[in-house]
């Protein structure tokens, strides 16, 4: 019968969750990218792996938004991504000056 009372004594109460707070720009920057998803989305990985040929293609002067529009729109979104498209650029663009 032991048993039975330590089952339905009062339990201790648990700890409380530690909340995340989010400031309002990391809030309205969530927002933005939730409202900006797409069906069909590329990754990080993927737009890395494409990154090169992309470059090389808006270093010459073609429409990449035409012809990659998914990588494009990925570079729009992800800061990450984007700083490193913008450091690929600059070393093309040292390598014609």
């Amino acid at each position: 019968m032991k048993w039975l009372k330590r089952l339905f004594r009062s339990k201790k109460t648990a700890k409380p969750e530690k909340k995340m707070a989010m400031t309002s720009d990391q809030a309205e920057k969530m927002l933005r990218m939730i409202e900006h998803t797409q069906a069909e989305e590329l990754s990080c990985d993927e737009v890395f792996d494409l990154l090169d040929v992309y470059a090389e293609m808006a270093a010459r002067g073609e429409d990449v938004g035409e012809l990659y529009p998914l990588v494009e729109h990925h570079l729009e979104m992800c800061p990450d991504c984007r700083e490193e498209y913008e450091a690929v650029m600059r070393i093309l663009e040292q390598r014609t000056e």
